[in-house]
């Protein structure tokens, strides 16, 4: 993941206190909720790495990567 990536997983979360203010570099946030934060950063790793998955499949055998998407869903 890009650093971008994570600075916009990190304005998705919540915090304990809404209007506490976040760091307009967007790499400190008082009272966030670090497990959320956690399970959001995994959610968007696993995606990339499907997409990419999918993407070299594709390159090996396109019949392949269709039935792939087919059975998993479409990116």
């Amino acid at each position: 993941m890009l650093e971008a990536d994570i600075k916009q997983v990190l304005f998705r979360c919540k915090s304990q206190e809404p209007d506490a203010p976040i760091d307009p570099k967007g790499l400190y946030c008082d009272n966030l909720d670090v497990i959320e934060f956690a399970d959001l950063i995994e959610a968007e790793a696993v995606k990339a790495e499907r997409a990419a998955c999918v993407t070299f499949v594709k390159s090996l055998n396109h019949l392949v990567a269709t039935a792939l998407e087919e059975k998993r869903g479409r990116m």
